[in-house]
């Protein structure tokens, strides 16, 4: 048994002392004493750094700190995704079915359900909760600027002064490759987590597929897709949306590559 000084950097946890074996003990026991969800309790060395396994047991001090109240990921990304289907389902039927943006009504739906579905059985989450309050900025980015999109029904709310003259139903087919690619890519890193589970090693660089040429397919794939859905009715919302993400995603990969220490392209192979 091993004696650990918990020092709190929350008013509603008090400071103590446990014994303990594990951590999943440690844990049980200062949820106990804490009358707080153990998903709740974030535990750190006198480092600050964040401390989830048994090397717990190597430290004689720690601090705690209650995360506040937490939601399960699954269902933060039920919420998300939710929202732009509700919005463009009421704005096309409120705009009497423009048989202008039926394409992109549907396409929207399709994307956002096969969201729905991949998180339901594709996706695995390292952490079951996060912060309630997360929800809501995590869902601005979908009912806001996602159902924005929507507006495009209302007589062409938004539309930009472009006209591209090309072909629909090619540009369909290469979306629809796009979404293909994209949930190809989550199946893979999906079959990926599974594997180092099960070795009890550290996640491995993906490999395999278009992993070959870009560090997060998956990305690369959903820009695409936004970038046909631009391509298709050029409008300000849909431009706004895709350079958020687009940029959101970018910084991602980047913290990837420093990750796997990889220097695969983002959006164009060899090149960037």
């Amino acid at each position: 048994m091993t004696s650990i000084k918990v020092t709190s950097r929350s008013k509603n946890i008090k400071s103590g002392e446990f014994s303990t074996s594990s951590y999943k003990d440690f844990v049980s026991q200062l949820s106990k004493h804490s009358r707080l969800n153990s998903n709740r309790l974030r535990i750190t060395n006198l480092d600050k750094k964040p401390i989830n396994d048994d090397s717990i047991l190597n430290e004689s001090e720690v601090y705690v700190k209650d995360l506040g109240p937490q939601i399960g990921w699954r269902t933060v990304y039920l919420i998300e995704y939710l929202g732009p289907i509700l919005i463009h389902f009421l704005v096309y039927q409120l705009a009497s079915k423009p048989k202008d943006y039926e394409l992109i009504y549907y396409m929207n739906l399709i994307h956002y359900g096969k969201r729905e579905v991949e998180n339901v059985f594709v996706h695995r989450f390292s952490n079951s909760t996060m912060p309630l309050f997360n929800l809501f900025k995590n869902s601005g980015h979908y009912w806001v600027l996602g159902g924005s999109l929507s507006l495009m029904y209302l007589g062409g709310f938004g539309n930009l002064p472009i006209s591209l003259n090309l072909n629909k139903d090619y540009l369909f087919y290469i979306w629809c490759g796009c979404e293909f690619f994209n949930a190809i890519s989550h199946i893979q890193l999906r079959l990926l987590g599974d594997k180092t589970v099960r070795k009890g090693k550290a996640r491995e660089v993906p490999s395999g597929g278009l992993f070959e040429l870009f560090i997060s397919p998956n990305y690369t794939m959903e820009i695409y897709g936004w970038i046909i859905v631009f391509l298709l009715n050029p409008n300000v919302f849909t431009l706004v949306f895709l350079l958020v993400g687009a940029t959101q995603m970018y910084f991602w990969s980047i913290k990837k590559q420093e990750k796997y220490g990889t220097k695969r392209a983002f959006l164009v192979p060899f090149v960037f």
